[in-house]
């Protein structure tokens, strides 16, 4: 079954409590943070702060997404927080298997962000060392939805099954809709990290979730 995971950048700004409350209670699986510098991507998001304070308010695993230069600087500070996941992008990690390994010396699930046009050789040589791949299925600080990332998750899966590692969720995230939710989980997709379609849904969380669950299993 697809996970939904929220991602917390899609709730308002001014009342972030009720947004991790309302995630923690529709029962999301997991919540996802990004933390943007203004320099990988244009925005500025959360900082370790935010995801200190959100850490200490819920019981939920906290999937924090480096969108950042140099996100060796960040990790030892998740890694005190704790936090249950670190996503590194590839096309930002100086020593990706230097943080890796930091990573998981810590205990800490390690998962790699691909943009749209970074093709998958970029991390075939640490399957090994990967928890979860994720697609950028838009470009980092957008939510338009590129199509053509439905073919490299299948790609993607076919990767992974092929080098012995089948066991390694996939997720997607940018531009997630319920719509292309069937879609991308039968392109072989087991999460899908939404924003607005969790937390701008006019029903609330529960109903956000529950509709991309939904399309999701569709085809399931």
């Amino acid at each position: 079954m697809t996970q939904v995971i929220p991602a917390l950048l899609g709730a308002d700004p001014l009342r972030l409590a009720e947004a991790v409350t309302a995630a923690d209670q529709a029962g999301a699986p997991m919540l996802h943070l990004d933390v943007m510098d203004g320099c990988f991507v244009d925005e500025i998001s959360f900082g370790v702060r935010t995801v200190r304070a959100v850490a200490a308010a819920t019981s939920l695993p906290l999937d924090v997404h480096l969108q950042v230069i140099d996100p060796d600087r960040t990790v030892d500070a998740l890694i005190d927080i704790p936090v249950h996941m670190v996503t590194l992008h590839v096309e930002g990690s100086r020593h990706l298997a230097r943080s890796l390994r930091r990573l998981a010396a810590a205990q800490v699930h390690r998962a790699l962000a691909l943009n749209p046009a970074t093709g998958l050789d970029a991390i075939t040589e640490v399957l090994d060392d990967v928890d979860q791949v994720t697609v950028m299925t838009s470009s980092p600080g957008t939510s338009e939805f590129l199509p053509y990332t439905v073919r490299k998750v299948r790609r993607l899966r076919e990767l992974l099954d092929r080098n012995g590692r089948p066991d390694v969720p996939i997720a997607v995230d940018g531009g997630i809709t319920a719509a292309r939710a069937a879609h991308l989980q039968a392109a072989g997709a087991d999460r899908l990290i939404a924003a607005s379609a969790v937390f701008g849904h006019p029903d609330g969380v529960a109903a956000g979730l529950a509709a991309l669950g939904a399309s999701s299993a569709a085809t399931a």
